[in-house]
């Protein structure tokens, strides 16, 4: 008899627990485009605390309950037939209630949810202000440059009217919520312009912002703190290492946010624009990976990451290039190291036809090589591999024609030669090197931005 009691007892208390929701979201549409919209977080994955959800307008599914407490921050709602997407608000224990009506949503959305109608009203603002994203896109379009200072001063009115409305709204705010943190950090985000002559701003940005706070890992803008503080120090290993070091002091090992910032610094060390970033990437695998300071690593991650820490090492210390005898489009043999010594420098090239960064960065990086040609009266050779696994010869040969890569070439084929695929750590594309007459390396992963103060650095070097 008590067994049965224990057993309706233990039932009535699972039925009651799955009917209190942790936060609950309903949507009410009329005229719109869409017939259902997605909840996602806006930094989303398997393990985090709200799944992907959908909400269906035109059943009675138009409703989201939630019964796993959630840490509260920014989420979003994307409708897949209109492709349009609207941020808002959720804390732990909220009943959101949404309308929608015609077919701009934004335009005509609103709550009962003070928050998200406040959220509503500036994001509508950072539409009306998007013309100054526009603005900028065409002057980079026609080739205008600007550093972080001339951007800040592009931007500065849309971001204090920004900042403005941003203020207003946090005076009606807890500190502790969610809107409130992300809007403080968008606020020094702006208020912000990188120098890496000014460090004590560096030490300031920082220092001002908790990068182990939970919500603030749950909003759009953690991975913007990361960037912007990096932009801090110069684009150099020996100095990058030292602005990572400092971050990752600052992380606590048991935090959410520690595995999401090591893969955005992961993300970031492996970009050709700082200079020896092998150097860079293999320091921070050594230290953070293998020396295991945070146990947090799937067994299958970390061994493909200690894998990969093997191969950058050999490449960090490799002095001389691995000569590399592949055929060209004729099916000629074309040994690199013979090649070199026609030119006072050469770059190596790892490309796919298909890949399109290739067809953006080849043509750029051609270009650039004939200014400097000029420039500095030298001769550059372009030893180009083509790096797809299965030759397509036609798409291949069309590349080649198409962009005009012919002064100072050769192209050749990599195929299935695993061998030298890992001696370069060739295993995305483009990659791009540079070695002297005699096949020494001079840059390693290089971009189009640091070949020119490569080729300076190193011809100062030598007088």
């Amino acid at each position: 008899m008590q067994s049965r009691i224990l057993f309706f007892l233990v039932g009535f208390l699972l039925i009651s627990q799955l009917g209190v929701a942790q936060f609950q979201l309903k949507i009410k549409s009329s005229n719109a485009m869409d017939s259902i919209a997605y909840l996602w977080g806006t930094v989303f994955d398997e393990k985090n605390y709200i799944p992907k959800d959908t909400i269906e307008f035109y059943k009675s599914v138009n409703t989201i309950k939630q019964i796993k407490p959630i840490v509260g921050g920014i989420y979003y709602l994307y409708f897949p037939t209109s492709k349009q997407k609207i941020n808002l608000i959720i804390e732990n224990k909220d009943s959101i209630s949404i309308v929608i009506n015609g077919p701009d949503y934004l335009a005509s959305i609103s709550s009962k949810n003070s928050k998200n109608d406040s959220f509503f009203s500036y994001q509508n603002l950072e539409k009306k202000l998007s013309y100054f994203d526009s603005l900028y896109d065409k002057e980079i379009k026609q080739g205008k440059k600007f550093n972080l200072a001339q951007k800040a001063l592009f931007f500065k009115e849309k971001n204090t009217r920004l900042s403005e409305a941003r203020n207003g709204m946090m005076n009606k705010l807890k500190p502790a919520s969610a809107l409130y943190i992300y809007f403080d950090v968008l606020n020094k985000l702006d208020a912000s312009v990188p120098n890496k002559k000014k460090f004590a701003d560096r030490v300031a940005f920082l220092k001002n912002i908790d990068i182990n706070s939970p919500k603030l890992l749950f909003t759009p803008v953690l991975k913007q703190v990361i960037t912007e503080y990096l932009s801090y120090y110069p684009l150099q290993a020996d100095s990058i290492v030292k602005g990572v070091d400092t971050i990752m002091l600052k992380l606590d090992c048991k935090s959410k946010a520690y595995p999401y910032i090591f893969d955005q610094i992961i993300k970031i060390l492996k970009n050709r624009e700082i200079q020896n970033n092998t150097m860079a990437y293999a320091y921070f695998l050594n230290k953070y990976v293998k020396e295991k300071k945070c146990k947090f690593l799937d067994p299958t991650l970390e061994k493909n990451l200690l894998k990969e820490l093997e191969t950058v090492n050999a490449l960090k210390f490799q002095d001389t290039s691995v000569n590399m005898v592949l055929k060209d489009t004729a099916g000629v043999e074309k040994k690199l190291h013979e090649f070199a010594k026609e030119f006072d420098y050469t770059l190596i090239t790892f490309f796919d036809p298909t890949c399109d960064y290739c067809k953006v960065e080849l043509p750029k990086m051609d270009s650039i090589i004939n200014i400097l040609e000029n420039q500095l009266v030298l001769k550059i050779g372009k030893y180009t591999v083509c790096n797809d696994l299965v030759l397509q010869a036609e798409v291949w040969k069309s590349f080649i024609t198409t962009h005009h890569l012919s002064k100072n070439y050769t192209h050749v084929h990599l195929g299935q030669n695993n061998d030298l695929r890992k001696a370069y750590d060739a295993y995305t594309n483009p990659i791009f090197y540079l070695i002297n007459k005699e096949g020494k390396f001079v840059g390693k992963k290089i971009s189009v931005n640091t070949l020119k103060n490569i080729i300076v650095n190193h011809i100062q070097s030598n007088k």
